[in-house]
This record gives structure tokens, C-alpha cells and sequence, in this order.
């Protein structure tokens, strides 16, 4: 931990950072350790989680709530599946699929129609490839490159999954309220 300390600049942002630490560890470690399944993979992901979270600790609010906590289950969650990826040394091949462009007009429209919590819980929903590329996106408001350097995947991937995810998200919303309407 003590590598990570010097990285940040203020005793107030150490102090941040050893508490981000000792209050979520154990959780990133326990998620780890149920997909790695090997002690070791998990705390070399946890510490590669820690590593990116502290080079974007500016974005960190407070420490103890839900967004932070899933903030970081995103991170090592990623981490360890890439690793276990890795480890199997399988190549994960996107779907060569043609990118289809949404229409952002109707996703507007869509959108302005639905309460936050409806997108939120339909974000919720999607497969977990779709599912945290989007919340990164929509609700933490970051921007693909960093989503890409904090998942540890190509911008380009990211760009897509968001895409797909975007397609996915309005069906199932458009869907649920075609259902409303009649």
C-alpha cells in the first residue's frame, strides 16, 4: 500500500486512499478469488485494481457508498476476468457483427420519457459485457478512453460494447413501454 501512498500528493488524499483501501478490499478480494479460484491471481488483480484507482483517484467522491463500491467490483471484476483469460490463454474475439448506428433521436426521445431509475435498473439488466461499459458511460459520466484504461481494454472495444449496449438498452426500454401502452 505504501507504493500507491506515494503516488498521491496530499496527506488528505493518502488518508482517502487508505480508507478506499481498508474498506473494500476484502470485497475486491473475495470477488477475485470466486473467478480466478487461485489466492495469488486474486491479490495480483486486487493490486492492479488498487494501481487504477489510484491514477484516477481524482474522480473518486466518497468512500463508503454504493457507487464507489461498485466502482471498484467493475475494476477488479475486469481485471480478473482478463487475467483469467489469460490464464486459460483463450482469445476473447468480439462478434463480427456490423455496428449498427443508432438513432439518437429516438434515444432521446426514449430516454426523456423514463425516469432515471427505469434506465438505471435496465442498465442493470443487460449482460455484464454491456451492463458496466454503460454505467462508466451514463452515470459515472466518464469518457471511453478512460473507461478504456480503466477496464484494461482496447478504447475500440469499448466503443463498440457501448454501442451494442446502447442498441440493447433502447430495445429493452422501447419494449417495456410499448408493453406500458397497451
Amino acid at each position: 500500500m505504501l507504493i500507491y501512498l506515494q503516488m498521491l500528493d496530499t496527506p488528505e488524499e493518502r488518508a482517502k486512499f487508505e480508507t478506499l483501501y481498508h474498506a473494500h478490499r476484502r470485497t475486491m478480494l473475495h470477488i477475485a478469488m470466486q473467478i480466478l479460484k487461485d489466492h495469488q491471481l486474486a491479490e495480483d488483480a486486487v493490486q492492479e485494481a488498487f494501481l487504477r484507482l489510484v491514477k484516477n483517484f481524482s474522480k473518486i467522491g466518497q468512500i463508503n457508498c454504493p457507487r464507489t463500491r461498485l466502482f471498484t467490483v467493475i475494476i477488479v471484476r475486469n481485471i480478473s476476468l482478463t487475467m483469467l483469460a489469460e490464464r486459460k490463454k483463450e482469445t476473447v474475439l468480439e462478434s463480427p457483427d456490423a455496428v449498427i448506428p443508432i438513432e439518437y433521436d429516438l434515444e432521446e426521445d426514449v430516454l426523456e420519457r423514463i425516469a432515471y431509475e427505469e434506465v438505471l435498473n435496465a442498465i442493470r439488466e443487460l449482460p455484464v459485457l454491456y451492463r458496466d461499459v454503460l454505467y462508466l458511460q451514463c452515470v459515472e459520466e466518464y469518457k471511453l478512453t478512460e473507461i478504456s484504461r480503466l477496464l484494461g481494454i482496447e478504447a475500440e472495444t469499448v466503443k463498440k460494447r457501448v454501442q451494442r449496449g446502447r442498441k440493447k438498452l433502447l430495445g429493452q426500454l422501447t419494449k417495456e413501454h410499448e408493453n406500458d401502452d397497451t
